[in-house]
């Protein structure tokens, strides 16, 4: 990687939900920005059934090729992973989605300009059972111990991209929900929580929660984690932000989108 690529931000966004203004706008502005990777938190909106199937990353794809841009998503609980997962994995640790959509699998990791990045998407849904499955429901949407294992035995990471929030991560709850599905909830956020303790890296994006946080997890050892949790796509300033490659702890400023 050249110095001169080395300053070229990074993008990454939180949830869009197939909203195609608000991702048309969200490149549009990256590309000003100057960045030619972006990374995307989860509940992109990948692969909904219906009628204007495909229509969404079609739209978005062509505005990434012609702006020479690629984006990266790491799924959420609103992504059709059943769909995914029949696609390989390539060398890079990608799967290829568009020409320029990639997705990196649960408990997958690659390497983004220098940065050794892992992905551990997906979340419960707490409104599952007001969705039907296999339309904008899937039963496969919460990442597994299993994937978690094989990300920690992959070794050191630079940035951790989940989708729901590690637990002991301050939010506000924006639901009135029972305690039992708070507790099924809390389990993805336990095992990302443990999968952060066991990896220690210094920067975690996530979303899901449709709130702009900034925290930080302690390690004992004195080591912290940064964790930026992005806004929906019903926020222009909290979406967003830019991300500096080089030796971590990474500059990261927010990143505005007009035009919506």
């Amino acid at each position: 990687m050249t110095e001169e690529t080395r300053s070229l931000p990074i993008a990454v966004f939180g949830d869009w939900h197939r909203h195609l203004g608000m991702g048309l706008a969200a490149i549009r502005a990256a590309a000003d920005a100057g960045v030619t990777t972006l990374i995307h938190v989860g509940d992109f909106g990948v692969d909904w059934p219906g009628a204007e199937r495909g229509r969404y990353e079609k739209r978005l794809n062509a505005l990434l090729l012609e702006r020479g841009m690629t984006l990266l998503v790491s799924p959420g609980n609103h992504d059709n992973l059943s769909s995914i997962n029949l696609l390989e994995v390539q060398e890079d640790g990608l799967i290829s989605w568009r020409s320029n959509i990639k997705v990196l699998p649960k408990g997958g990791r690659t390497v983004i300009d220098g940065l050794r990045v892992g992905g551990l998407g997906g979340a419960f849904s707490v409104d599952k059972a007001r969705r039907r499955e296999g339309r904008d429901w899937w039963a496969n949407e919460e990442p597994t111990v299993a994937q978690a294992e094989r990300l920690i035995a992959g070794g050191d990471l630079d940035v951790l991209i989940t989708h729901d929030v590690p637990a002991g991560v301050p939010m506000k709850p924006g639901l009135d929900l029972s305690p039992e599905i708070v507790a099924q909830a809390d389990r993805t956020r336990i095992l990302l929580r443990e999968t952060v303790d066991r990896l220690y890296p210094r920067h975690v994006f996530c979303g899901h929660w449709h709130q702009r946080v900034i925290s930080e997890i302690e390690h004992p050892d004195g080591r912290v984690t940064r964790v930026d949790v992005l806004a929906s796509e019903q926020s222009k300033a909290g979406n967003g932000v830019l991300v500096y490659p080089g030796e971590p702890p990474l500059r990261i400023e927010p990143l505005l989108i007009r035009g919506i």
